[in-house]
């Protein structure tokens, strides 16, 4: 199963060692059969929420964004034309999430992202949920 984890999942997790973002992380990591994706983008969102919502300075944030990267199983390049080819969103800062879908055909978008992402419900083949709904699917 392949699953892209959005950067606000990420920082949720970082920020509380509770809940369903943390329990995504380390449920996904531990199930050989859960391959999770991520791209520079999104490794750059984390760097920068993690500065400007939970207050890290610049090199932890970067150190974060080293670990995160290491529990993702592949990372993915996402080029300006990938991004410019979904139209299903006008939010332009998502569509690389989406590209990032689409690209490796994910089963899941796991997010928490209710004004732009979960009203899709589904991009293609991939499923969008949050984390408590994705917890339920793989349990």
């Amino acid at each position: 199963m392949k699953i892209v984890i959005d950067s606000s999942v990420w920082i949720a997790a970082i920020g509380s060692q509770k809940g369903f973002a943390s329990q995504i992380i380390f449920e996904s990591c531990k199930k050989a059969e859960i391959e999770i994706f991520i791209s520079n983008q999104i490794l750059d969102e984390v760097a920068l929420n993690l500065e400007k919502k939970l207050k890290f300075d610049k090199t932890l944030a970067q150190r974060a964004r080293i670990v995160v990267k290491n529990l993702c199983d592949l990372e993915m390049e996402i080029t300006p034309d990938e991004e410019e080819k979904i139209r299903k969103i006008k939010y332009n800062s998502d569509k690389h999430i989406l590209a990032l879908c689409r690209k490796i055909q994910a089963d899941y978008l796991i997010t928490f992202d209710r004004k732009h992402l979960l009203p899709l419900k589904k991009y293609g083949q991939t499923v969008i949920l949050e984390p408590k709904d994705f917890i339920k699917e793989i349990k």
